[in-house]
């Protein structure tokens, strides 16, 4: 009879109700989401399996179902690297604390260049506007008079980046060179909006620094570097033939 449930038919309300709890109470929102729009699912299947089916609610229910299964796609999408190109991959190897979301923000706003020549992209004390990505081959980095070496892939502005400072240092790269280049406005007004996104690139600048301790020509001081130029010994204590003039 209208009106009266059919036998049992209630047990999918409950069944759509425990998904649903059971989805608040977890952190992660894809597996949140999932369990939302289950339940949801279910509670379609009540109010269209009744012997008075209530159209309304099952439409609004396939709406808000619809909407988790549509964020779930995006989510997946943020999660994993299969749209990613191979260059891709390879710049997003360099940024191994980012999720797959933020480094697609990030790609979007990626220059690919090549050096036809050496060609210098960072001169000390000029303002740093991009963040570069050597990808291979080494480098010249030049402080304080001294030039050592250095080794893609790596960055390069990172610091400028962080503490908005000019170039402590100038930074060459040889002919053939390839780089992604990357302003540093967008990158710095989504670091202001998102702690994650910011911790996240600090930890990618720390293991860059790190390894380029690691894989870099020492500098020499710049005391030594001074004293070289002048054709003067560096300070220090005096030797022992000068210390016994001294007290001749």
């Amino acid at each position: 009879m209208p009106g009266h449930y059919t036998a049992g038919i209630e047990i999918l309300l409950f069944i759509g109700l425990a998904l649903k709890v059971s989805g608040f109470i977890v952190r992660d929102e894809l597996i949140l989401r999932g369990l939302v729009a289950s339940g949801m699912v279910f509670d379609i299947l009540y109010y269209g399996l009744r012997p008075d089916p209530i159209t309304q609610s099952m439409f609004t229910n396939a709406v808000m179902a619809g909407i988790n299964l549509v964020l779930i796609v995006l989510i997946v999408f943020e999660r994993t690297t299969l749209s990613l190109s191979s260059e891709a991959r390879r710049l997003y190897a360099q940024f191994p604390s980012l999720t797959p979301g933020h480094f697609r923000f990030i790609y979007a706003h990626v220059d690919w260049r090549e050096t036809t020549e050496p060609t210098t992209i960072l001169t000390a004390g000029h303002k740093v506007t991009e963040l570069y990505c050597v990808m291979e081959g080494t480098y010249t980095i030049e402080k304080c008079g001294a030039d050592f070496a250095a080794r893609g892939p790596a960055f390069v502005g990172e610091i400028a980046l962080l503490t908005e400072r000019p170039s402590s240092a100038t930074v060459s790269l040889p002919a053939g060179t390839r780089y992604a280049a990357i302003p540093f406005a967008p990158l710095r007004k989504r670091m202001k909006r998102s702690r994650a996104f910011y911790n996240s690139m600090v930890a990618v600048f720390s293991e860059d620094l790190a390894a380029k301790v690691a894989n870099s020509v020492p500098m020499a001081t710049v005391d030594a570097v001074a004293a070289h130029r002048q054709h003067v010994p560096p300070s220090g204590p005096a030797s022992p033939p000068q210390m016994a003039e001294a007290r001749a």
